[in-house]
């Protein structure tokens, strides 16, 4: 009797191991009063840069979330642009420069920034903020369709075509299975 329950035990151990992540994280923005939705992994892009040191990279982080404002559903893609790059040996990013081009299957995708971030971002690990250096964060409206692309494409790299390094971020962490399961459990039309 006890090596059945022992049995049992493993298997829902192994189970539970298995199991699929969330597709979302549900918050409340206290400063805007809107309900979010926000993808469980982002989508984590990356670039050397041994001109300036070893082991030395830019990262861009982008992250899907759907604002809910009294019924009025809007998609946006949070950018987070930071660098490993010691910021006395090369100025970071210009944070009026903006511009997000995202390049999968042959296909070409230009963004450009809202003028303000409509969600309050602050630190917060639930947005998946860097915990390095200090990151510029931009937001771009976009629609289920263009989610959709990005979670299906097979090859994805981004560009950051305003910004004096013009070689692309490629694919650090895959965060496209998060955001397929992110757009199964959203509701934007």
């Amino acid at each position: 009797m006890q090596r059945y329950f022992i049995a049992i035990a493993l298997l829902l151990l192994n189970a539970c191991a298995g199991s699929p992540p969330k597709p979302g994280k549900e918050l409340f923005d206290e400063q805007t009063g809107n309900s979010l939705t926000v993808v469980s992994k982002p989508i984590v892009f990356a670039r050397e840069r041994t001109d300036v040191a070893a082991y030395a990279r830019d990262y861009a982080t982008l992250v899907a979330v759907e604002v809910d404002h009294s019924g009025t559903y809007k998609d946006y893609l949070l950018l987070y642009r930071w660098s490993t790059v010691d910021q006395r040996m090369l100025p970071g990013p210009d944070p009026n420069a903006g511009a997000l081009r995202l390049l999968g299957d042959g296909r070409k995708l230009d963004l450009q920034p809202l003028a303000a971030t409509p969600i309050s971002v602050g630190s917060s690990s639930d947005l998946h903020v860097p915990r390095h250096g200090a990151p510029i964060i931009r937001a771009f409206e976009v629609d289920q369709a263009t989610l959709r692309y990005i979670a299906s494409t097979r090859t994805l790299s981004l560009q950051t075509p305003q910004e004096e390094l013009d070689a692309p971020f490629k694919l650090w962490e895959d965060g496209r299975g998060a955001l397929s399961e992110f757009l199964q459990q959203t509701s934007a039309p």
